[in-house]
């Protein structure tokens, strides 16, 4: 099978820094505890464990973990994290290892510019996703707007109101969102806090050509990664779209019915797992 790749693909800046942090961290000499996923992909998380950095129970919630813990270092994620928690930790003696990608900072200051100055604010995300959880914890004022299932049924009291949202969205699913505000509030100002990576890979489908298999690589639990596949499937109803964590995937799939493929990947997948999927699709109708 022939491979084209995109030409922006897989990890981003804020992916490559979270790992670096905690690589450069030793769990051999101290305990170490990742609260959360550090980036939504299993084998990085996989990987982490294996070096020894420790888990709590997943039944537990993060507030619940944090309780349980003293004098140590906890590892916070690459989405941000409910402000709350840093309380917890000065109680019991946690040292924070705050991961947060630098572009969601970026917007999270945005965000409190804005709440500071005495606008309204509206987020736009996707419930219960850490970033947007993040968010939200910076004012209970601020105005939440679920991407998936979007409700405009609020009222924006204010002559100032500013838009802000996830950074792992579909640009167009948002505008669409956007339109819906700008009919009922003319006034609000668009801010748009797409990261650059996340609109770079998206950007990247309209290389899509002869092709007749899409391969997105990432895990399911990564936003950016589903936002790719959707957008994928969007742009092209009449090809075959795959999300692939790995060659388990495509196990139903008679793979000999295609001749080539376009392989793109999630910003929190590993190049390990690009490598193996691809390696894999090459051996197929040569």
């Amino acid at each position: 099978m022939k491979i084209t790749f995109a030409s922006s693909y897989g990890f981003c800046l804020g992916v490559k820094r979270a790992l670096t942090l905690v690589m450069n961290l030793d769990p051999k000499k101290e305990k170490i505890y990742l609260l959360s996923p550090i980036v939504h992909n299993s084998k990085v998380m996989d990987h982490l464990k294996n070096q020894g950095f420790l888990t709590l129970d997943d039944s537990l919630t993060i507030e619940e973990k944090l309780s349980s813990l003293h004098s140590c270092k906890v590892v916070f994620s690459a989405h941000g994290h409910d402000k709350k928690l840093e309380l917890i930790c000065q109680k019991n003696d946690l040292e924070i290892i705050d991961t947060t990608c630098p572009r969601v900072k970026a917007n999270e200051n945005s965000l409190k510019k804005d709440i500071k100055e005495g606008q309204d604010v509206i987020y736009i995300g996707i419930k219960n996703h850490p970033e947007t959880v993040s968010a939200l914890s910076l004012d209970p004022k601020i105005i939440f707007i679920d991407y998936h299932n979007p409700s405009f049924d609020f009222k924006v009291n204010k002559d100032a109101c500013s838009v802000h949202n996830q950074t792992t969205l579909i640009r167009s699913t948002l505008e669409n969102i956007y339109l819906e505000l700008k009919k009922k509030y003319k006034h609000v100002k668009l801010v748009n806090d797409i990261c650059f990576a996340t609109e770079q890979n998206q950007n990247a489908l309209d290389e899509v050509t002869i092709e007749d298999l899409i391969v997105v690589i990432g895990d399911k639990l990564s936003s950016n990664t589903k936002r790719l596949y959707e957008l994928a499937k969007q742009k092209y109803p009449l090809k075959m779209v795959i999300l692939a964590e790995d060659i388990q995937d495509f196990k139903n799939i008679n793979l000999n019915e295609f001749s080539n493929a376009f392989i793109t990947a999630g910003a929190s997948s590993p190049k390990e797992q690009i490598d193996e999927i691809v390696s894999y699709l090459k051996n197929f109708n040569n």
